[in-house]
């Protein structure tokens, strides 16, 4: 008879920076956690329904903040186009965001006393809260765009007077990233070679929960395309981009599924008859009855993507998109292309390039078989707390 071997509860203290798209990627870590019968809970700032959508606890740290300014300032470029995004920049770009949830963060972590803190690469909130309490804290990266190593100091560098105001001088008792790109891409990952302390981690797809439309469970009766920019990118006209590929679809035999994500669907003009426009779906179903997707070069969608073996077209439009496209495409598993140029050949391309097609069989086995689940990870995480 087996015996059950209590390791004791610990509890780990999510810090994300206040979007959906840096929110998702923690909860499969989050809910292993819970499974194996720790406590999470979550401080952020913004975005919070996708914590409690989750089933998961949430402090607001800072209540009432209107992030839009923090974002950008006044004078500002919006950071999602800028085109030298390097890592430099993102450290300045959420080092500010970060400094701005600080006070919140620090004070929710002593309240809930954490044996660990988990965070998302960016969230510099994450480390200072782990070093003023002298615990571990574990860095995740959303995919290639963010995995640079050189990040974390930089953005302790652009936090220096968060760390003076709050008194904060040490460091965290121990750091550990965890890295969702195979070992063998990882050349292709910025910021060159890839620190001791990262632990390889299967990405699990998760964009929210939902119930599925009838028409997601009925055959497409001919291949399916899903076309997306995911949660930020088709807003404030950005949708625009997709007109030439909208043009074209008409000249390619398969369904399209556009997902609006709060874009303006009108903007686009008259719909082909093969296009189906949706505000949102969850990815992980719907991709898996597709051929093929188009998408902005998102980490989240394209860790999906390859998850599932999905054929991928990418357009990308800033630097964060393109560090993303640059690891798909040395992976053989999708190209890249400029939106403007974007038409019925490249979709036909997704639907019949037989080595594409293949590359993306490799990458969703390979994924599977050698990236350890966030659920194999939790003895070493609790070792790390211990």
């Amino acid at each position: 008879m087996a015996h059950f071997v209590d390791r004791g509860t610990m509890r780990a203290l999510f810090v994300t920076s206040p979007v959906l798209s840096h929110i998702f990627p923690t909860v499969p870590v989050a809910h292993a956690l819970r499974a194996a019968g720790h406590e999470v809970r979550y401080a952020a700032g913004d975005a919070l329904d996708a914590v409690t959508e989750a089933g998961l606890h949430a402090v607001d740290v800072t209540p009432g903040l209107d992030y839009e300014k923090v974002w950008v300032p006044d004078g500002t470029e919006d950071p999602m186009y800028v085109q030298d995004a390097g890592v430099e920049f993102l450290a300045e770009l959420f080092g500010r965001v970060s400094g701005a949830e600080a006070g919140g963060v620090l004070e929710a972590a002593r309240s809930y006393r954490p044996d660990l803190i988990v965070h998302s690469a960016a969230q510099g909130a994450g480390a200072l809260a782990a070093s003023a309490l002298g615990i571990p804290c574990v860095e995740l990266p959303l995919g290639p765009a963010d995995s640079d190593p050189r990040l974390a100091g930089l953005l302790r560098e652009a936090m220096k007077g968060d760390y003076e105001r709050h008194g904060v001088t040490g460091a965290p008792r121990r750091t550990v990233r965890l890295s969702t790109v195979p070992q063998r891409l990882s050349h292709l990952l910025p910021g060159g070679e890839r620190p001791e302390h990262e632990w390889a981690m299967r990405y699990v797809p998760y964009n929210g929960g939902g119930v599925l439309p009838a028409w997601l469970a009925q055959p497409a009766g001919r291949p399916r395309i899903a076309v997306t920019l995911g949660s930020i990118g088709a807003q404030w006209g950005g949708i625009t981009v997709l007109a030439p590929l909208i043009a074209a679809a008409g000249e390619v035999d398969a369904e399209f599924v556009l997902t609006l994500g709060g874009g303006d669907v009108e903007l686009l003009g008259e719909l082909p008859g093969n296009v189906r426009a949706v505000e949102w779906v969850p990815l992980g179903p719907l991709l898996e009855t597709c051929s093929g997707i188009v998408h902005h070069g998102g980490s989240g969608t394209l860790l999906t993507a390859l998850t599932l073996g999905v054929p991928q077209c990418v357009i990308p439009e800033g630097g964060y998109q393109q560090a993303n496209a640059d690891v798909l495409v040395g992976s053989g598993a999708g190209f890249a292309v400029d939106a403007d140029k974007l038409g019925a050949g490249e979709c036909r391309r997704l639907l019949e390039d037989a080595e594409l097609r293949a590359a993306a069989g490799v990458m969703r086995e390979e994924l599977r078989r050698t990236m350890p689940s966030p659920a194999s990870l939790v003895p070493r995480l609790e070792e790390l707390a211990a």
